[in-house]
């Protein structure tokens, strides 16, 4: 259990809640429906893996609608709390990774855009894509 209160300080709050359903009443955690859970995780995975891919691909980003389960699947078991926290983890990196492609796409667009702009003034191209 000291894990578990150790790790709390180094995760953010959404993770902190993950976390806490180890601490919860055993019988409880007994019957967690480890299939169900797996199932949700799945979902929440596959969707990463296609952002992940996508982003890498510059393709657009599409998920599939996902609501929480319709039946009561009880507290995530302890089995699936690791999976769950890099499921997590991918999702912030992700995240990031989207939030910096969209700056520099926006950059690029307001240099295209100033180009567009002071075309009568310079004839000759401004920017040049070096990535290439």
């Amino acid at each position: 259990m000291s894990a578990v209160h150790a790790t709390h300080a180094d995760v953010d709050h959404a993770t902190a809640r993950l976390l806490d359903v180890q601490v919860g009443d055993p019988t409880v955690m007994a019957h967690a429906d480890v299939t169900a859970w797996e199932i949700v995780l799945d979902r929440i995975e596959l969707d990463v893996m296609r952002g992940e891919r996508n982003l890498a691909r510059g393709l657009e980003f599409r998920t599939d609608p996902w609501d929480l389960p319709d039946d009561d699947i009880g507290p995530i078991p302890a089995v699936l709390v690791e999976r769950a926290l890099g499921i997590h983890r991918r999702q912030h990196d992700l995240i990031e990774k989207m939030s910096q492609t969209l700056h520099h796409t926006w950059r690029q667009q307001a240099v295209a855009e100033a180009n567009s702009r002071d075309q009568a003034v310079t004839p000759y191209p401004v920017y040049v894509d070096v990535t290439i």
